[in-house]
């Protein structure tokens, strides 16, 4: 997967779950950012939010086969240094990103 296929895919995880301008108004996302591990196959993309005591960051993990993320949710420090995850999920689908967000951290991201 190359850096072309990889923002897009990206962007396609930040659309899963509203949008950035949408996760920009609702949750105060911030630091939209991705990478990509092509012999795994794998995009991760992540953004800080507000609002949240127990997490401040999202790292969703795409992998290509068989279609599932991984999603993170971190506590980062004002220091910007990552502590371990405060809880991590596996084989999640596209549908479940928005439910699983607002499960974890007590925000919405839809009315």
């Amino acid at each position: 997967m190359d850096n072309t296929q990889a923002l897009q895919t990206a962007e396609t995880i930040f659309q899963q779950l509203g949008g950035q301008r949408r996760l920009k108004t609702f949750v105060g996302a911030k630091d939209f950012t991705y990478g990509n591990d092509p012999a795994l196959e794998q995009v991760v993309a992540a953004f800080k939010f507000k609002m949240c005591t127990k997490a401040n960051t999202i790292q969703v993990t795409y992998h290509r086969c068989p279609d599932v993320y991984t999603v993170k949710f971190f506590k980062v420090k004002r220091n910007g240094v990552w502590g371990l995850p405060v809880s991590e999920h596996t084989d999640i689908y596209c549908d479940q990103l928005i439910e699983l967000f607002e499960k974890q951290t007590g925000l919405y991201l839809h009315f």
